[in-house]
């Protein structure tokens, strides 16, 4: 039977409130038995509807202040599409549910379920319906009291939301801790944790001197690594409480570093789950890029306890109200504590690689979406990415005061609420004077909006005039999209690169003193008067919103701006713009890369006024995601000619450059520190590293150019992970089949016993541009490490595999069957990640006729197992009906 659809405008409040419920938990080896008692009334006419998922039901009493307790029988309930109904109910009245579950074959990772030896919970967005029936949905909250009950020998410790009240040795060898939350919240907010662990300690005191004990849990003799969230987490309390005046609520926070976990982290109340590849880290095993993202990460989950735990969503059509406000407040905290500039330029980049591909996808939806098959499948770049760029374009509206005072008034009206996206920018207008009303088609219409870019200089009149049209692709879902509300950050350069001063009149400025075009019609005209000259204009700077810009500016005009724009995120633009244009170029025939940018580059490689880690974000490439957003059809030869063409021509030229600073960055402090500086140097060191390799060897497997000695040298002698895991990537991804292997080997040697560094063997040879990467990947989903039910190994291998675009979209190879082969099978344990899966998919209009007759025939093979989830169906018949 076909999965219904749901749909938001179909949304009605809940018919019954949870005054509150206990939750009782008996954890046994083989099966947990949960006993829910919970108080309820009526809000409205109509039977009682409770969620319940895979659930045997063992007893069910109903408590009444007129009849007392009474247990029902089958007569007296139904259970019919995994729901418990009881109808003729009182005003008010208590259940008892007791159900029983197993945890231990639960292949999900949703509800309860074990990760080795550890029970752990993750019930967003619908899990906690997979533990007890109950109103499974977000705009149901209320309190819980948790007691759990195990074996105190393998289950030391038991953990759920909020304050432990109470803990007591039952005999036979068990124990049992109780915990009471005192905020309301939905059941995806609800956590458990149980098992032997190792922990962290610390403490922080907040702004009114609340006391807050900090505990990190970690497999035994993994704590230590755990140390960075730790710094991290205080860190990001210190800042939500100086930023937006968010201060913890409880005595406690904890967090848990689970090995099998579908996503990220999940922010429950008090007690965060996180993936361990983002809570633990030290130099041996993580990169630079680790580091950032453990940080960023714990920041986001903590942001979580005031956007999404104490104001929460309403539906799950909402979700970008608590993710893509989340999201753009860690962007805002990692730029604080980091480099504003690169941290902007490193969230653009993922945006158009994976939003803007998404957008001109099969599956493409708006930021807040009209209906859905499975709601798991809105945890998307759209719903987290592109709902955080809606909100700075809110700031760029307000300025920075105007937004922390719509902030203020967005928690003092809605604390303990369930609320709606449209609840937020009615918050963020009311107290600003701004009507929104436009703004908000953000929310309701998906694709990039296209911005094109004309603009003339009348000398006799000294005007200046800027014409941008906007476009929105027109769909059969969306026949007639209407005009954004597009807030432009200008600048106005003259040839030298001095900026030039804005008149008040010409241009509006925020409370932040930004000059803001606001562009609100389909095309609109901007004059400039008393203009001496033509100038150069900076357009979007601080990328201002997430538009895709067709501008056919001269290029000696781009490259004054790669040079002398004081926007450095415009700066960084302006090189990407004049990398496609010459990529483009080389992809229709074109022999050569233009001197005036070589000449450019060498100046770059050489100024040492230029930071590390901007030098590093200029002499980077466009990817293959955003160089495919250009081109009509993939050719993936041509494509992979250009690339390698671009990077010969820049090494051969900048050769002399690229030598010296390598050996410059080469050396202490820059081996060890852990800094955002030392960050830069290496990844400067790596793209520098890179380039040489491209040098044009005179024997195929030899090294004429010594850059092979170069890569091998840091591999083997690195002192930290980022070095070394560049170096083998580069190795991976040369013709060198025999220091490969040697590496490759060497690696695994060393790290075969450490999950966390295995995903990255995996993903170094699963993203190889090399012929031979199909048939390794193959090999590796065999391989005896190679876990196939660990998240973090499928994505590190499929998911890196399905973005080789390179290598997945080979004409020659049967590259679709075998990914989408291995999709099925993986669905029917575990929908979501399989789901996740399909995303290697977003850029089917994309391929050619015949890669897509033939994606087309194994997706719709696929289609026609009844089994399949409502996950991947929605997603793959999405495809079929492009």
């Amino acid at each position: 039977m076909e999965p219904t659809r749901v749909y938001l405008k179909d949304y009605q409040p809940p018919g019954f409130e949870v005054k509150h419920i206990d939750l009782h938990f008996d954890l046994r080896e083989d099966f947990v038995v949960v006993t829910n008692q919970m108080s309820l009334r009526r809000l409205k006419t109509g039977s009682l509807e409770l969620d319940g998922v895979q659930l045997k039901l063992r007893s069910l009493e109903l408590r009444t202040t007129s009849s007392g307790v009474q247990l029902l029988g089958a007569s007296d309930y139904r259970i019919e599409k995994d729901k418990l109904i009881l109808d003729h109910l009182p005003e008010e009245f208590e259940l008892k549910i007791v159900t029983e579950i197993k945890p231990q074959e639960n292949a999900s990772l949703e509800g309860l379920y074990k990760s080795g030896s550890i029970f752990c919970t993750q019930c967003e967005a619908q899990g906690f319906r997979k533990i007890t029936y109950f109103l499974d949905r977000p705009d149901v909250m209320t309190s819980y009291t948790v007691t759990i009950e195990a074996d105190e020998r393998k289950y030391p410790q038991l953990l759920s939301n909020g304050d432990k009240i109470h803990q007591k040795i039952l005999g036979e060898g068990r124990h049992q801790v109780v915990w009471r939350d005192p905020h309301k919240k939905p059941s995806y907010l609800f956590a458990l944790v149980a098992g032997d662990l190792g922990v962290i300690q610390d403490h922080y005191k907040t702004t009114s001197g609340r006391e807050v004990l900090l505990e990190i849990f970690a497999p035994h003799g993994q704590q230590s690594r755990c140390y960075h969230a730790m710094s991290s987490l205080k860190k990001s309390m210190k800042w939500d409480e100086e930023r937006f005046g968010c201060e913890y609520d409880l005595n406690n926070f904890m967090i848990v570093a689970i090995d099998d976990f579908n996503g990220g982290a999940m922010e429950n109340k008090g007690l965060n789950i996180f993936n361990s590849r983002l809570i633990m880290a030290d130099p041996t095993i993580a990169t630079d890029a680790d580091y950032r993202s453990i940080e960023s990460v714990v920041a986001h989950e903590y942001f979580h306890n005031w956007t999404g735990n104490r104001v929460t969503l309403r539906d799950w059509f909402q979700l970008s109200l608590k993710e893509g406000l989340t999201v753009f407040r860690d962007q805002e905290f990692s730029a604080d504590v980091g480099d504003r500039g690169l941290q902007r330029i490193e969230d653009v980049d993922s945006l158009r690689s994976r939003q803007f591909s998404e957008d001109a996808g099969p599956n493409a939806h708006p930021v807040r979406p009209e209906s859905c098959l499975s709601v798991d499948n809105f945890y998307t770049a759209t719903i987290y990415e592109k709902g955080a760029e809606l909100i700075r374009m809110m700031q760029i509206l307000t300025g920075r005061l105007g937004f922390r005072k719509g902030m203020d008034n967005y928690f003092n009206k809605f604390d303990g609420q369930a609320v709606t996206t449209d609840d937020f920018a009615q918050a963020i207008s009311e107290v600003n004077g701004l009507d929104f009303s436009q703004f908000k088609l953000w929310y309701q219409q998906f694709g990039t909006p296209k911005i094109e870019v004309l603009d003339e200089y009348d000398s006799n009149r000294e005007e200046y005039r800027l014409t941008l049209k906007q476009s929105i692709a027109k769909t059969e879902k969306q026949p007639e999209p209407r005009p954004f509300h597009i807030p432009v950050l200008l600048g106005l350069l003259d040839r030298q690169g001095k900026e030039i001063t804005l008149p008040a009149d010409e241009v509006s400025f925020n409370t932040d003193q930004e000059a803001v075009l606001h562009l609100k019609r389909m095309e609109e005209t901007f004059v400039f008067k008393h203009q001496k000259a033509k100038p150069i204009p900076s357009l979007f700077r601080e990328f201002s919103a997430p538009v895709e810009v067709l501008w056919e500016a001269p290029l000696e005009d781009l490259l004054v701006l790669m040079q002398k724009d004081r926007d450095g995120f415009n700066r960084r633009e302006m090189a990407q713009q004049i990398y496609l244009r010459v990529l483009n170029d080389l992809m229709k025939g074109a022999s050569k890369v233009p001197a005036s940018l070589l000449k450019v580059l060498k100046e770059v490689l050489q100024d040492q006024k230029i930071d590390a880690g901007f030098k590093a974000a200029l002499m980077t490439w466009p990817s293959d995601a955003m160089i495919l957003q250009t081109l009509k059809t993939l050719d993936v030869s041509a494509l992979r000619l250009a690339r390698e063409g671009f990077q010969t021509q820049v090494a051969v030229a900048c050769e002399s450059q690229l030598r010296a600073l390598y050996l410059d960055l080469h050396k202490e402090p820059f081996l060890t520190e852990i800094s955002t500086r030392a960050f830069g140097v290496r990844n400067l060191k790596a793209r520098v590293l890179a380039i040489l390799q491209s040098l044009p060897e005179s024997d195929g497997n030899g090294d004429s150019s010594g850059v092979l000695a170069l890569i091998e040298t840091q591999y083997y002698q690195s002192k930290n992970m980022t070095d070394r895991l560049a170096a083998l990537a580069l190795l991976v991804d040369s013709k060198h089949v025999t220091a490969k292997r040697a590496a490759l080997e060497n690696f695994r040697l060393e790290f075969e016993k450490d999950s966390l560094v295995l995903n990255k063997w995996f993903a170094v040879q699963a993203q190889s541009s090399q012929d031979e990467t199909y048939d390794e990947v193959q090999g590796l989903i065999q391989h005896p490490l190679f876990q196939g039910q660990n998240p973090n190994h499928i994505y590190s291998l499929m998911r890196t595999f399905g973005n080789n675009i390179l290598q997945f979209h080979d004409p020659a190879k049967d590259c679709y069957r075998f990914y989408l082969d291995f999709i099925e099978k993986l669905d029917a344990k575990n929908p979501q990640v399989a789901a996740r899966l399909c995303g290697a998919f977003n850029l089917f209009k994309k391929l050619a006729p015949e890669s897509r007759s033939k994606l087309l025939n194994e997706v719709r093979r696929v289609l026609m197992n009844t089994s399949l989830s409502r996950n991947t169906r929605e997603l793959l018949q999405g495809l079929a009906e492009a």
